[in-house]
Formats: structure tokens, C-alpha cells, sequence
């Protein structure tokens, strides 16, 4: 070696001795690169996973091109090579919206962020293709298409990104048909549309320190927030709330929370939402879009007012249920365990909050559905409650329920309308989506469907715990109603013209029904209300079993952590998994620290370069005598996420805690 480097030009030999001493400085930058963000290694920032749908063609129905358009952006953003951004394929999107069952392009934004969270999307594109023409140029034909194109924010549903302009064909023989002109003039928009997308650097911030319903961040005018502005304060890939600027300094701002999911804390990203401008059919003698201008308001004092009446009404009226038949808000659906629920089950709470001014005299019984069962409710609450566990272990279950959802709140229903089910279990590792509708009774005479003197019965009744009757309403003897002083109700509905009859074989019905015996009641109804969605997908986990270490081995430098995490492996394949440590059984905040956040799957995974004894890893925690430390899984694409199992803990599904022995530190020197 040392005979080959003699023979070496004296230039070479040069640059081999600054290579070499720049080689440590470049090993170190490299490392620390690999290591800055986690304590495992070479763990990066979540990544953005962009889908893009099918847009909608205003212009014409039954052309194809809504999905050239699709294709075109997907492969302009794929081209790009973004080290922090990935374009799903559009195999990837078809095959979300085979699954959901949905139409093509969505035409709902609850559809589209539905596909968005099927396809494990932090953010989806759609669109319009507003108009399009052919006109003559030099003796040949040019195609023009506007276009609106709308980036959506997974978590929050809100516009973060998007452009409206138009596209231009090169200028063609006359020979060259009008479809492929227009797909040209497509793939231009497309272009376009995307580079103005990347080019638009929306201002981002931190939350510095956060108050009630105010917090602080370290951006302000110079990176481009302005009073007004409304943001999304995300924490990781999950949104956190919705605020809105309401004063800005050059380096600063103040953001105000209109709509909090969780509380915000230092550190908390806050990102503005891009409004992308409306566009109507036609082009302007430039042939540009026709981009809707958005009227200026004059003097607002008579809107505000007629806003502020109306505002009163809806909080009057339950949040915006003054219908009557929306008796419950804010349903959510979220993944659920507590030390109820053994380690071999897993659970989703749906809870929601009740409406009290939704009409009826009586709530009977919350029947609840989910998205994979179309024929029955798959569980019931009583109608007291707000809320009700589905469990994996839930099955057999008899209960009666009332058939005819969609029907008015005014509609009594026919002797048929009761039926008899079972609850249905879930499976752990699957997504699910529910919704609840309330059993109401109702006096029949506030019925104008019905009769003064009495009306249908909703034939048997409802059973289950004694919520309603048993038995169905009394009947009175031979079929028929006393106007007089009985007003009783023949279970067939029929009523007569009799007058003063007194019954005297009824029978009392226990859930509310008519009185027999001479009492004077009114027949009662049961009705349905609409059902009423959850927001989000919940996904059931059964808690993580701990694998290694041992419990209580004694443990130093680099170690595996593993874990084994049991269920449905085909659905729940993108789940966010923490590993903590803690001082103490009970992981009371302050006392934990987040180790590394990692993605996985169904089965057996671990954490495989831990240093138990990393500075990072604060001194409290890295020096107790005995080290607890768990495992938190849940669905990255569950909104809005599992129910903290207790005040404090993050929303996750916790393994039952382990310790370890941090190794005995050297003696104390002699005195």
C-alpha cells in the first residue's frame, strides 16, 4: 500500500489527506442527520401521501376526461421526486373507492375525505373541469379548458392548496379530432395547476405558549399571515383545531381556537388554508377563466344582526337540531379500552351529545348501526344514555327494535314496524363507521296523522331491560276505543264511534301505554328519528402484548423492544406505534417520555435500536431504579382517534406496562 501511494501524483495525494480529514465531520453529519429526531435511529418526519380522484366534468357528462385529469396531475406531482411528499397511484385510489363503495368522481366532501382516509392520505386532490372550447388559430385548431383544482386537508376537511386557470392545446391541423385537442389542453392545465401549487409557500407556524382560547405563534406578517386568516393546528398528522389570526406582528402572531378536537401545546403546527377561487363557465376575449370575483360587503350591521337572531335560535334549538328529528350532536365513534375490557377484547365507544329540545315525550331507547351490518342496528342504549360500548365480544345479545328510519317524527308506525335482533360484534384491526337514531313516544293526539280519539299503536312495543313495553299497548275488550272515559286502543288500530264504553279487560302497559280500568290516558306513538352519523372512522385494537425484555431484566445500551399486536392483519395496516417510558406505574404526565413513534402493522413487530441510556431520554426516567415502559398503537387514520384511556395519556391503545433495570452505576469514591 505504501509502495502504491509513493507512485501517486503529488495532486492526488493531496486531496486523499483532505478527504480523509474531512471523513469524520461527514460521518458525524451523516449520523446526526439519522439520529436528530428519535432515539431510534434513521426515523424521519411523517411524510405527506397525496391521492388524487377523478374530477368532475361540468361542462359534459359520459367523457373520460375527468379521469385524464386525474391522471395528468398524479403524474405531474409524481414527477416532482418530493423527498417529504408521495403521489398514491391511482390503482391505490380505485381500489379505496371499490372498497367504500362510493361514486366516481365523489360528489360529496364527506365521500372524498372518506376515500382520502381509506387510501391512508394525509392529503386528496379533486376538482372541476369547468368549460372547454376548440377555436381557430393560424389556419389550425387550439383547445382551451378551465379548470379548478382543490387540495384538501385529510384531518381538518378544510382547502390548504389549489389553483383555477386554464389550459391551452399547441395549435393543431384541422384534421386532428376535438377529444384529443382537449386532452391536450388538459395535460397543459395540469401542469400548470401543479407548478402554481408547489410554487405557493402557504405560511406556516409553531405554537409558542398557548392561553384559554388563545395561543401564540412564532410567525407573523413576514411569512405571510394576515388578520383573519384561518389556520388548522395540527400535532403530527393529526388536526388538533381550527383558529383563525386575530393580530399579527412582523414576527408573531395571536391565533384565536374557533373549533377545538384536543387542547394545543407548545410546539403544535399551524398551517393557513388556501381559498381557491370559484370559476364559471365561458372565457374571457383573452381567453382566460372566468374567475367569480367575491363580492365586497358594504355596511354588515343589518347581516350581523339577522346572524346574531339566528345564532340565538340555533343555540335555543340544540346546536342546530331545530328540526326535532336530529336528537343527537356530535356523534363520534373512537377506538376504546379501559380496566373493564379484558386484554383479549377490543371495544369502540360511541358517544354523543343529546339534543333536549328534539321532540317527543319520551326517549325509549339510541338504536345504533354500523356501516358493515345494512339489515339491523347492531346495538342498543337506553334512552337516558349518550353513549354505548361495541365490543368484539359483543354477540347474542336479544333485543327488539323499531323499523321505518327516515320516516318523520309525526309518524306512528303499523303493528310490523317492531322486530327482534342481536347484537353484533366487531373485529379487532377493522375500521368501522356508525350512526345512532333515537325511539321516541309521542301522545298520539300531537300526531295530525291520527285521530282525535286515539290513533295506531306501534304494535308490540319495544323490549329490552324494560325501556318500553312489553306487551304492546292495553286493548279494550273487543277491539274497540272508548271516547268516553277509557280512551283505550285496540292493538289493530281500528276505532268506533261508541260513546261512553267503559273497558274492562284491558290490561296496563308498562312502557306508557293506554290505561284500562276506566282511567282516562291517551294512545301513545313510537317514532323514529333520522339517523345521525359519526365523524370519522374508529378501528378497534385490542391492547399490545409485551414480548422483550423481560419484565424486570436489567437492561443496558442498545436494546429490541418487541411486541406482538393481534387482529385483523388485511385492514388495519397503517398504525401509528409508541414506545414511552416512565418513572412510574401510572405514567402520570411529566413523568413520561415518548421514546420513538414508529408506523406498523398486524403481528409481531418491535423497536429495534433502543439506547436505554441516551441523553434524551430524561434524567429522572434514564437513572430510576426501576424503569416502566409500554407499548400505544392506534390507527393512523382514525378520526378523531381513540378515547384517552385516562387524563393525561395520549389517545392511544396501551399495553399493560413492563419494567426494566437500568444498569447499577459505579460505587462512590472512598471518603
Amino acid at each position: 500500500m505504501r509502495r502504491f501511494i509513493e507512485t501517486l501524483p503529488g495532486r492526488v495525494i493531496s486531496q486523499l489527506v483532505i478527504l480523509a480529514m474531512l471523513m469524520p465531520t461527514l460521518t458525524m453529519g451523516l449520523l446526526a442527520r439519522a439520529t436528530a429526531q428519535d432515539v431510534l435511529g434513521g426515523v424521519r418526519a411523517p411524510r405527506e401521501y397525496l391521492a388524487v380522484v377523478e374530477f368532475a366534468n361540468l361542462k359534459e357528462s359520459g367523457t373520460d376526461f375527468g379521469a385524464r385529469t386525474q391522471a395528468a396531475l398524479t403524474g405531474e406531482f409524481a414527477k416532482i421526486g418530493d423527498p417529504d411528499t408521495e403521489v398514491l397511484p391511482q390503482e391505490v385510489v380505485k381500489l379505496a373507492i371499490d372498497r367504500l363503495g362510493v361514486e366516481t368522481p365523489p360528489k360529496t366532501l364527506t365521500n372524498l375525505l372518506r376515500i382520502a382516509q381509506e387510501a391512508k392520505a394525509t392529503k386528496i386532490i379533486s376538482g372541476d373541469i369547468v368549460d372547454y372550447q376548440i377555436r381557430n388559430v393560424e389556419g389550425g385548431r387550439q383547445a382551451l379548458v378551465s379548470i379548478r383544482v382543490v387540495m384538501y386537508d385529510t384531518a381538518s376537511g378544510l382547502p390548504v392548496n389549489g389553483a383555477a386557470l386554464k389550459g391551452e392545446s399547441t395549435v393543431r391541423a384541422a384534421s386532428v379530432d376535438e377529444k384529443t385537442l382537449i386532452a391536450d389542453a388538459i395535460a397543459q392545465a395540469s401542469n400548470g395547476a401543479v407548478r402554481e401549487i408547489r410554487a405557493r409557500r402557504l405560511p406556516q407556524g409553531t405554537v409558542l405558549n398557548t392561553l384559554t382560547t388563545t395561543a401564540l405563534i412564532n410567525q407573523g406578517t413576514r411569512t405571510g399571515f394576515k388578520p383573519n386568516m384561518t389556520v388548522i393546528v395540527k400535532r403530527g398528522r393529526e388536526q388538533v383545531a381550527t383558529a383563525r389570526i386575530t393580530e399579527v406582528e412582523p414576527d408573531s402572531a395571536t391565533i384565536r381556537i374557533e373549533r377545538s378536537l384536543k387542547g394545543l401545546k407548545p410546539g403544535d403546527k399551524v398551517e393557513a388554508i388556501f381559498d381557491v377561487p370559484a370559476v364559471a363557465a365561458g372565457f374571457s376575449k383573452t381567453g382566460e377563466p372566468n374567475v367569480v370575483k367575491r363580492r365586497k360587503s358594504g355596511n354588515p350591521s343589518g347581516l350581523i344582526s339577522a346572524l346574531l337572531v339566528l345564532g340565538l335560535v340555533a343555540v335555543l334549538l340544540g346546536g342546530g337540531n331545530s328540526g326535532g328529528n336530529s336528537p343527537a350532536a356530535d356523534v363520534t365513534a373512537q377506538a376504546y379500552t379501559d380496566a373493564t375490557i379484558s386484554e383479549a377484547d377490543a371495544a369502540v365507544l360511541i358517544s354523543w351529545r343529546v339534543n333536549a329540545f328534539s321532540v317527543g315525550r319520551d326517549k325509549i331507547r339510541w338504536q345504533v348501526w354500523r356501516n358493515d351490518i345494512a339489515d339491523a342496528p347492531v346495538t342498543f342504549a337506553n334512552g337516558v344514555d349518550s353513549s354505548v360500548i361495541n365490543r368484539t365480544s359483543d354477540a347474542g345479545v336479544a333485543f327488539n327494535w323499531l323499523q321505518g328510519t327516515g320516516q318523520p317524527i309525526n309518524q306512528c308506525f303499523p303493528g310490523n314496524s317492531n322486530a327482534s335482533g342481536t347484537t353484533r360484534a366487531i373485529q379487532a384491526g377493522v375500521p368501522y363507521q356508525y350512526s345512532v337514531e333515537l325511539v321516541q313516544a309521542i301522545d298520539a293526539a300531537d300526531d295530525p296523522n291520527q285521530g282525535s280519539t286515539g290513533g295506531q299503536t306501534a304494535g308490540g312495543g319495544l323490549t329490552a331491560g324494560g325501556n318500553a313495553t312489553a306487551g304492546g299497548n292495553a286493548t279494550a275488550g273487543g277491539n274497540t276505543t272508548g271516547t268516553g272515559t277509557t280512551g283505550l286502543t285496540a292493538t289493530t288500530g281500528t276505532t268506533t264511534t261508541t260513546t261512553g264504553t267503559t273497558a274492562t279487560t284491558g290490561t296496563t302497559a308498562t312502557g306508557g301505554g293506554a290505561t284500562a280500568g276506566g282511567s282516562t290516558s291517551s294512545s301513545i306513538c313510537f317514532t323514529l328519528s333520522d339517523r345521525v352519523p359519526a365523524r370519522g372512522i374508529a378501528t378497534p385494537l385490542r391492547r399490545p402484548s409485551l414480548t422483550a425484555p423481560a419484565d424486570q431484566a436489567q437492561i443496558s445500551g442498545v436494546n429490541v423492544f418487541s411486541f406482538q399486536i393481534t387482529g385483523q392483519g388485511g385492514f388495519a395496516t397503517s398504525l401509528e406505534v409508541v414506545l414511552e417510558f416512565s418513572n412510574n406505574r401510572d405514567f402520570t404526565q411529566g413523568n413520561t417520555f415518548r421514546v420513538a413513534t414508529k408506523n406498523g402493522r398486524i403481528g409481531a413487530d418491535s423497536f429495534p435500536s433502543v439506547d436505554v441510556g441516551s441523553a434524551s431520554i430524561p434524567g429522572n426516567i434514564r437513572t430510576a431504579q426501576n424503569v416502566w415502559w409500554r407499548i400505544g398503537v392506534k390507527n393512523a387514520s382514525d378520526r378523531p382517534g381513540p378515547r384517552a384511556e385516562r387524563a393525561g395519556w395520549g389517545n392511544y391503545i396501551y399495553s399493560s406496562p413492563r419494567t426494566f433495570r437500568p444498569p447499577v452505576g459505579p460505587p462512590p469514591p472512598p471518603l
